[in-house]
C-alpha cells in the first residue's frame, strides 16, 4: 500500500529537520547504546556513517540473542571507527548467557583500542550472577591483571564484578598517571595496595554482599593517596586490615568496615582527621576491657578541626556514650551530626545482642558539658518504636550547652534513599 502523499511529505521534512542538526549535537543523540547508535544510518545519507565518528561509546550486551553475535557487532563497531577519539567507552554485559570472562582476550582487545584512542572515562561492568556454581568454576568474573593498562589520557575507571590483583593496580597507576577517579563495585580485590600521585576520588562497594566461601583468601589492602579529596569504602570483603597511610588532602569519607572490629575503625581515625565530611559506620560489640581501653586510647588522641558534617553508626553509643561526647567535643567546626541506629544484631568476641541496648548505661551520668555552638542540627536515624531514642535525645540536650535541632527519622525511609543513592550509575 502507498503512503499519501501528505503523510510521506511530513515524514520527508522530519527527516531533513533531522538532518540539518549541528553535527555535535547529532554526536550527542547517538550516544546511546551502540546498538540504536548504529541503527540510525537509515535516517538520511547524512546519518549513514555518522554513528563510526561518535566519541562516547555505551556498548551493552542487552538485546543480543548470543555471545556471538555481541562479539561480532562490537568487533564490527570498532573497526569501523579506525582512529577516531574516544570520550568515553562503556562495557557492559550483565546478562546470565553472555560473560566477559568466556571471551576475554577478546574484550582485552576492545579495551586497548579504547586505550588507544585516547579514552578519558571507561567503564566495564561485568556479569552479576547468583549462579554459584558458575562462580566456583570461576566463568563469571572478569580478570584484568594480565594485560597492560597504559594511557596518558585516562581519567575515570569504573569496574563492576572484574577481578583485580596488586600488579594490576601497580600496573594502572603507573600506566595512568592522569587518572583521577576509581570505582570498583562487586570486585575481587586481593592483596592491593592503592598508591597514586593524582587520584582524587576512590570509591570501593559490594552492592550485594557475596558468600565468604569464595573470599577464604584473606589479603590486606593499603590506601597510601596523597592527592585523594574524596573516599568512599561501602563494604569489603575478604580482607584482613584496612590501612589509610598518607590522606592529606581528603576532605570528604564515607567508611562502612563490615566485618570489621571497633578498635580496627578506631585505628583508621588518625588519617582521617583532616576531613570535612566523615561518615564512619563501624561494628559495635561487646569488648574485653582491655581491647576497649585500647580502642579508646586511639580515639582520643585525634582531634577533627575541620570536620563540619559528621555521621556514626551505634558503636559511638558504647562504653557510656564516651566516644559520641569526645568526637562532638573534638569537633569545633561540627555544623550537622547523623546518628544511624540498627534493628541488627551484632556479632562479636562470640557475643550477639541488639544495637539498642547500647543506651541501656546512664549516659547522663557523664559530667561532661559541650560547647558545640556551631552545631545547628541532629539527625536520630532508627528503627520505629525504638524506646531508647528518648534516652539519646535527653543526653544531647543536657549535654550540649547550645542544644541544636533535633530530627528523627525513621531508618525504613534512610535506608531506602542511601541505597537509591548508592545505585551503579556512570555519572
Amino acid at each position: 500500500m502507498e503512503m499519501p502523499c501528505s503523510k510521506r511529505a511530513r515524514v520527508m521534512d522530519a527527516g531533513d529537520r533531522i538532518s540539518g542538526l549541528p553535527d555535535e549535537l547529532r554526536r550527542h543523540i547517538l550516544s546511546l547504546p551502540a546498538r540504536d547508535a548504529v541503527r540510525t544510518s537509515v535516517l538520511s545519507p547524512k546519518w549513514r556513517h555518522l554513528w563510526a565518528s561518535v566519541r562516547r561509546l555505551n556498548v551493552d550486551a542487552e538485546g543480543f540473542t548470543s555471545q556471538r553475535k555481541f562479539v561480532k557487532f562490537v568487533n564490527a563497531l570498532l573497526l569501523s571507527r579506525h582512529c577516531v577519539p574516544l570520550e568515553s567507552f562503556w562495557l557492559r554485559a550483565n546478562r546470565p548467557d553472555i560473560c566477559l570472562e568466556d571471551f576475554r582476550k577478546t574484550v582485552c582487545l576492545w579495551i586497548c583500542h579504547a586505550l588507544r584512542s585516547n579514552v578519558e572515562e571507561l567503564g566495564v561492568i561485568g556479569h552479576d550472577c547468583n549462579d554459584t556454581s558458575e562462580r566456583v568454576e570461576g566463568t563469571v568474573i572478569f580478570r584484568l591483571q594480565h594485560y597492560p593498562f597504559t594511557s596518558s589520557y585516562l581519567k575515570k575507571l569504573h569496574l563492576c564484578y572484574v577481578y583485580t590483583s596488586n600488579q594490576f593496580l601497580t600496573r594502572l597507576f603507573c600506566g595512568c598517571p592522569a587518572l583521577e577517579d576509581l570505582k570498583m563495585i562487586n570486585c575481587d580485590i586481593f592483596g592491593a595496595e592503592f598508591t597514586s600521585a593524582t587520584l582524587k576520588s576512590l570509591s570501593i562497594d559490594y552492592v550485594r554482599f557475596p558468600d565468604s566461601i569464595y573470599y577464604e583468601c584473606i589479603s590486606d589492602i593499603v590506601i597510601n593517596i596523597p592527592s585523594l579529596v574524596s573516599l568512599h569504602i561501602g563494604a569489603l570483603v575478604g580482607v584482613a586490615t584496612l590501612s589509610l597511610v598518607d590522606m592529606q588532602s581528603l576532605a570528604t569519607a564515607s567508611i562502612n568496615l563490615y566485618g570489621f572490629t571497633f578498635s580496627d575503625g578506631c585505628t583508621l581515625l588518625g588519617a582521617l582527621s583532616n576531613v570535612k565530611k566523615l561518615e564512619l559506620l563501624l561494628p559495635r560489640g561487646v569488648q574485653e576491657e582491655g581491647q576497649l581501653h585500647r580502642s579508646d586510647m586511639k580515639l582520643f588522641q585525634v582531634a577533627f578541626a575541620n570536620l563540619t558534617s559528621l555521621s556514626l553508626s551505634d558503636w559511638c553509643l558504647i562504653d557510656n556514650c564516651k566516644s559520641l561526647l569526645y568526637l562532638l567535643e573534638h569537633s569545633p567546626k561540627l555544623e550537622q551530626f547523623t546518628l544511624v541506629m540498627t534493628k541488627l544484631h551484632y556479632r562479636d568476641n562470640h557475643h550477639w545482642f541488639h544495637s539498642a541496648s547500647a543506651v541501656e548505661s546512664p549516659c547522663i551520668e557523664i559530667s561532661v558539658a559541650l560547647n558545640c555552638e556551631k552545631l545547628k542540627k541532629v539527625e536520630i536515624v532508627c528503627p520505629e518504636g525504638d524506646k531508647s531514642v528518648g534516652k539519646i535525645v535527653s543526653i544531647l540536650l543536657t549535654k550540649l550547652i547550645s542544644p541544636p535541632e533535633i530530627c528523627i527519622k525513621p531508618l525504613a525511609t534512610y535506608t531506602r534513599a542511601r541505597n537509591f543513592e548508592n545505585c551503579w550509575n556512570e555519572d
